[in-house]
């Protein structure tokens, strides 16, 4: 009797016990010739990567860890060819991948794997459409200002839908993947959509990596909405001479972002330059901010171009500064601030920014 008194107190102590919280990956790649294999993770808005390095085995690796929240990592081979997605939670995970090949892999133990495997299937026809209408603006953005203005607008429609698949899942105000999708489809100009998305959301899945990156994002694109006051900067020029964006109210003011590596940028000059022309010796004026990181190639760039404005520039690129507090994650962008300091557009683009100018008083 004594005996059994023992063993159930040892039962007990044992169910009582909580169980070790983090996630083990236990990884099968067959044929693997490789003695390493590397885990990263794009941290969503930063160039940074998290790190790994795992020893393989006889094709066979083992990863122990905790995370916060689900997140997608990447397992890179040795010889870089390819990777292999898993969308990671605390959790005992396999994962097999048959003759080395990334898109023959299988996954269990993950149920924010399987709901990542669901969404992208169940979306695969809008991502199609949507990356058509974006290919199709691009290539007519060179021949035919109308046709790109009309496809600009289609890839915001395509973008809202994709959000609007979001809202509409089952599960959408507890998922902790959705989040991710939304990170990597929502469009700055989408404030309506991104807003409702968010707020929907329950007190866990706000608190992903990806919910967090969305309301960085989201709470930077309406500080740039037409009618909010603009970021008042101190930039210099190559000659180190200094100019303060509120020095210039009771003008209008320009604003172009660009940088010496963007072939899109450079698309735009002849039709800046007739904004400069129409508008020369009137209370208007133009600056470019230029995005480069080094400092030659932005000298190189301002001898090479011989523009008539000023180049403008605080060598920190994407990385905070100007092109964080204008929003701007991809160029070229161009800004246009009333003689008050407010923001009135920043959609202007080609010959539609020659005609929008052309209706202004001065």
């Amino acid at each position: 009797m004594k005996y059994i008194y023992y063993l159930f107190v040892l039962i007990l102590f044992c169910a009582c016990q909580k169980k070790e919280e983090g996630f083990v990956v236990r990884g099968v790649i067959a044929g693997y010739p490789g003695t390493k294999i590397f885990v990263r993770e794009i941290i969503p808005g930063n160039d940074a990567w998290m790190n790994d390095t795992l020893e393989v085995k006889n094709g066979k690796f083992e990863y122990r860890g905790k995370v916060e929240s689900p997140r997608l990592i990447y397992f890179i081979p040795q010889d870089f060819l390819g990777r292999y997605e898993l969308f990671l939670e605390n959790s005992d995970i396999e994962l097999n991948v048959e003759n080395g090949h990334y898109r023959a892999m299988g996954v269990t133990g993950s149920k924010s794997h399987e709901e990542f495997i669901t969404i992208r299937r169940d979306a695969r026809e809008l991502l199609m459409g949507y990356s058509l209408c974006e290919k199709q603006k691009n290539e007519a953005f060179k021949t035919d200002t109308e046709l790109y203005k009309r496809l600009e607008d289609s890839t915001r429609v395509w973008n809202g839908r994709l959000l609007r698949f979001l809202v509409d899942r089952v599960n959408y105000s507890s998922s902790l993947v959705l989040p991710y999708f939304a990170s990597e489809w929502m469009k700055s100009e989408d404030i309506q959509n991104m807003e409702s998305f968010i707020n929907g959301l329950n007190s866990e899945a706000r608190n992903s990596v990806y919910t967090q990156y969305c309301e960085k994002a989201l709470n930077q694109a309406k500080k740039v909405q037409p009618g909010n006051a603009a970021y008042d900067f101190v930039l210099q020029d190559i000659d180190g001479k200094q100019y303060r964006l509120s020095d210039f109210k009771g003008s209008y003011v320009l604003l172009e972002f660009s940088a010496s590596w963007c072939g899109w940028c450079k698309l735009e000059i002849p039709y800046l330059k007739q904004v400069y022309d129409l508008t020369r010796g009137k209370k208007f004026h133009m600056f470019t901010i230029n995005l480069d990181k080094e400092r030659k190639l932005w000298e190189d760039d301002v001898k090479k171009e011989s523009l008539p404005w000023p180049v403008l520039s605080d060598l920190k690129a994407f990385d905070g500064g100007v092109a964080e507090e204008y929003n701007v994650s991809g160029i070229p962008v161009i800004f246009l601030i009333d003689p008050e300091g407010k923001i009135v557009t920043n959609k202007l683009r080609g010959e539609g920014m020659i005609s929008f100018i052309e209706q202004l008083s001065f």
